[in-house]
């Protein structure tokens, strides 16, 4: 079964008024020389409260901005980067992750509820059955929600990077496979979800929000 977010269309950031269009933001846009290494969590993040702004009412101060062009999401990104400060390790953890967003969130008087898929090390060589992720993304998607994805290790599927933070907006889920979209450094990609967790050697998962 498909699932995706209802509006994929409000990850389309656009280069001031040309028609020139990303999928999602990249951290190379940070003006931050470290963060442009480094600042692939708070990049996810953002993308994560854009989407809750503009297609929840209620949420909408989670954007700083009226407009999707890349000069207000570099604010955007900015500004979530104070809640989400990649150490010399990055931003490892998703933790860390969920930290700083609630920060963010209740600093505009709003409480979020995180949803978190932890991947832990291999046990043994092998992982719970796939069911359990399956169930995940699809209540995130079917929620209306983009999944921030943490990879550290991208096992055997090579459209990931290791060491990395993904948006993932689509889930195309069968008995046995995963295959994901995701928005990653401003392009759409498309991967083996359940190939990376099956062989990926280190920690890793996936969250999202509701309010």
């Amino acid at each position: 079964m498909q699932y995706e977010i209802s509006h994929p269309q409000l990850l389309e950031i656009r280069n001031g008024t040309y028609a020139e269009t990303t999928f999602g933001p990249d951290q190379v846009w940070y003006p931050d020389r470290w963060l442009r290494k480094s600042g692939c969590g708070p990049t996810s993040a953002s993308l994560l409260m854009a989407y809750y702004a503009f297609t929840r009412p209620e949420l909408r101060s989670l954007y700083i901005a009226d407009d999707l062009t890349r000069h207000s999401f570099i604010r955007q990104m900015q500004e979530m980067s104070r809640f989400i400060k990649p150490g010399m390790m990055g931003v490892d953890k998703i933790s860390k992750y969920v930290d700083g967003v609630i920060q963010f969130a209740n600093e505009k008087g709003i409480t979020l509820s995180p949803h978190v898929f932890e991947v832990g090390e291999k046990n043994n060589g092998r992982r719970n059955e796939l069911q359990g992720l399956a169930d995940f993304v699809s209540k995130g998607l079917s929620s209306d929600s983009p999944l921030g994805f943490l990879v550290l290790s991208r096992g055997n599927e090579t459209h990931l990077q290791n060491w990395h933070w993904i948006t993932v907006t689509g889930a195309d889920i069968t008995e046995d496979t995963i295959l994901a979209t995701a928005s990653d450094e401003g392009k759409k990609i498309s991967f083996d979800l359940s190939l990376w967790y099956h062989t990926t050697s280190m920690n890793g998962g996936l969250v999202y929000f509701t309010a």
